[in-house]
């Protein structure tokens, strides 16, 4: 371990979930962490539960689709810190609509937050990066394809990976490296939450949508966005990192035309 040590981390959307899965490897990889979100008791919560594991962290109250907050946040960060290394754009949103019942009000919002936010906070987090740095912007597989009633947050995902690359293009001259992460369906306490326990045990263990046959674990996404932090990445830029089981790799045309015998049903 110890590959990012002397970096600074910050990471919006750190209070819960994936974004704190991130935190706690770059933590534990060696990086001095930021959490960044918008319910205080929620960072606050997290950050001592980090530092209760030997972990530097401070919390950050903040919208990462607000100009001034993000400004803000990331003078605290050079405060606390005295530098900033890494950039992880995890904050995100999402509004269920049928394309034809969407609203203005929530397109945008989601817009803001999954796209917006990040736009942000790259360009204002880059012009502060003397040194050079490393953004990992964490996108979805839906960014490749529709997966239900999201138009928003699928097209937000979409130009996420493309601000990725456009950035990538960009600040590679300023020593600052830009990729993105897609997960595919993964183990989150929300997936636990808005399923039922016979759904949710069959993907966990027969997911037959997904090659590997099983949702991916938080663990498994954090090990490749801290990679991407890292030094060992030092020649990628502009990539998005596929951590989906192999979700994408398949088309799933010719099993849903005739399903293998003595299968479990897709869940």
């Amino acid at each position: 371990m110890g590959s990012l040590d002397g970096h600074t981390a910050l990471v919006t959307g750190g209070g819960r979930g994936l974004g704190l899965s991130f935190a706690a490897d770059l933590a534990a990889n060696g990086a001095s962490v930021a959490l960044m979100g918008r319910a205080k008791d929620t960072l606050d919560s997290a950050c001592a539960a980090l530092t209760a594991a030997g972990h530097t962290v401070t919390a950050h109250t903040g919208d990462v689709a607000d100009a001034g907050d993000v400004e803000r946040v990331l003078d605290e960060v050079f405060a606390a810190h005295g530098r900033l290394n890494i950039v992880i754009n995890n904050a995100g949103i999402a509004d269920e609509a049928g394309f034809l019942d969407v609203t203005l009000e929530g397109w945008n919002r989601v817009l803001a937050v999954n796209l917006t936010g990040p736009f942000l906070l790259t360009q204002r987090a880059a012009r502060r990066m003397d040194r050079g740095g490393s953004v990992v912007n964490i996108a979805s597989i839906d960014a490749h394809g529709a997966d239900g009633p999201y138009s928003s947050y699928v097209a937000a995902k979409a130009g996420l990976v493309g601000l990725t690359k456009a950035a990538a293009t960009e600040l590679a001259a300023r020593g600052i490296r830009v990729n993105s992460v897609s997960p595919g369906w993964t183990l989150t306490q929300m997936v636990e939450e808005s399923t039922t326990p016979e759904i949710l045990e069959a993907m966990k263990a027969h997911f037959r949508r997904v090659p590997i046959g099983r949702m991916i674990t938080t663990e498994e996404v954090a090990a490749a966005v801290t990679f991407l932090a890292s030094p060992a990445a030092s020649a990628i830029t502009g990539v998005d990192l596929l951590v989906d089981g192999g979700t994408l790799a398949n088309l799933y045309i010719l099993e849903t035309l005739s399903p293998p015998p003595g299968r479990p049903g897709q869940p």
